[in-house]
């Protein structure tokens, strides 16, 4: 009862704004990971690129950093399994219904024989959800790879 209740109170110490984003990702990142289980990522994308942007005017730097931090947020305490693409892909959508050319890449990296893939978000070259320095850690690529990509020559 006493962590619902630090919890509660973090909450309620954001500001509205930052509240009804907190809400309105926590509220769509079941949807995001279901469409994505059903659909799969490209036609899920291409579903979502079929709705019009909203342009709101631009965000600042700040405005889609702390998008960014607050979706990261909600999918910490989501009820399904929030994945990197999942909370990836919602945060594009929402930062482009705002007006702001934000960026989904997806990439990889062999660590000790191992396929590593992850998805982050960028605007203008900048990560927003995730370490400034994660374009170095992974090989981003454009489109979806055919499976022929990964298996040894």
């Amino acid at each position: 009862m006493k962590n619902l209740s630090r919890k509660l109170a973090q909450f309620n110490a954001l500001p509205w704004p930052d509240k009804r984003i907190f809400l309105a990702a926590l509220l769509q990142l079941p949807l995001f990971w279901m469409g994505l289980r059903v659909l799969g990522l490209k036609r899920y994308q291409a579903w979502l690129h079929r709705k019009p942007h909203h342009d709101s005017g631009m965000l600042t730097q700040e405005e889609v950093m702390r998008m960014g931090a607050l979706v990261n947020l909600a999918a910490r305490h989501a009820p399904v399994p929030a994945t990197c693409l999942t909370r990836s892909l919602l945060l594009c959508r929402l930062l482009q219904r705002k007006g702001t050319d934000a960026q989904l890449h997806i990439g990889v990296r062999l660590t000790q024989a191992e396929l590593e893939a992850h998805a982050w978000v960028e605007v203008a070259g900048t990560p927003v959800n995730d370490r400034l320095d994660i374009s170095e850690q992974f090989a981003a690529f454009n489109g979806i790879l055919p499976l022929a990509a990964f298996q040894s020559p």
